[in-house]
Formats: structure tokens, C-alpha cells, sequence
């Protein structure tokens, strides 16, 4: 039989923390979280750049400066899209890269990675204070990570 309290004398107390304590709480744990597995980055920024028939490319502008998140696989079973290329098969597998909640990262911005497959930030989450996380994608023959 489970005893279920009756009264607000016998329920257990339960601490009420303020919004200031709850996301100095949550900000700690994403800091572990990411420290447990950390991706130091490097990511590169993109910007509009007018051609000379007119029309925008989407071009390599600046870096930002070396940040570290965790990268976090979406599916369980590593399902990727396949798409067949001249030189063989490329896929595309999604992930959150996670970051401190100050971190600087935009949809565009991207890196590449030492076995040549390029990682694009796609979204944004909506920011919640004590985490920032983007979705990215990962273009590529062999992909690993997450």
C-alpha cells in the first residue's frame, strides 16, 4: 500500500527556489553536460555577397571565436538521408550542437571537420537562458560524431 499525505503537515517540504536560482542551476549542469563530451569550435561565418550578374552568394566572411558545445546526435539509430553522387554516396545526418547559454552562433554559420565533412548550422532553438542550441546538419562520405 503507498501512503499518499492528506494534509500540508504531512507532505514533504520542498524547497522554492527563485527564477535566479533555477537558471544558475540549469546553467551549471549544461556547463557539465557539455564538459562531460566538449567540441571545441572554430565557426566560420557566412554573409550575403552580391555577384556580378547581380544576384547573392552566400560566402565565407569572418570566424568567431573558439567556443566549445557538445554535439548530440538526433536519432538513436544514426538514420541519415543518402544521396548518390558522382563519387559515390553522401550523407546527411541532423544533431544539436549545444552551447553555454552566452555562446555566439547563427543559422549559416559552420565548420568543417578533420575527415572533410562540413557541418552547417540550419536553426536556432529558441533561446531559454541557461542553454543555446542549433540544430545543424552534417554533409559527407563516412559521417561520425554526436
Amino acid at each position: 500500500m503507498v501512503y499518499v499525505p492528506t494534509t500540508p503537515a504531512e507532505a514533504p517540504t520542498i524547497p522554492v527556489w527563485t527564477l535566479t536560482e533555477e537558471l544558475r542551476v540549469n546553467r551549471l549542469n549544461t556547463s557539465a553536460f557539455i564538459a562531460a563530451d566538449p567540441l571545441s569550435l572554430t565557426l566560420q561565418v557566412r554573409g550575403s555577397v552580391r555577384t556580378p550578374s547581380g544576384a547573392y552568394s552566400r560566402e565565407r566572411q569572418s570566424e568567431r571565436p573558439p567556443q566549445v558545445f557538445k554535439l548530440i546526435m538526433q536519432s538513436p539509430a544514426g538514420g541519415s538521408i543518402e544521396q548518390r553522387t558522382e563519387d559515390g554516396t553522401e550523407r546527411q545526418v541532423d544533431f544539436i550542437l549545444l552551447g553555454e547559454w552566452d555562446a555566439e552562433i547563427e543559422v549559416g554559420d559552420y565548420w568543417d571537420d578533420e575527415a572533410g565533412q562540413r557541418w552547417e548550422v540550419v536553426a536556432l532553438v529558441p533561446r531559454n537562458g541557461y542553454e543555446t542550441r542549433a540544430v545543424v546538419e552534417a554533409h559527407g562520405k563516412d559521417l561520425t560524431g554526436g
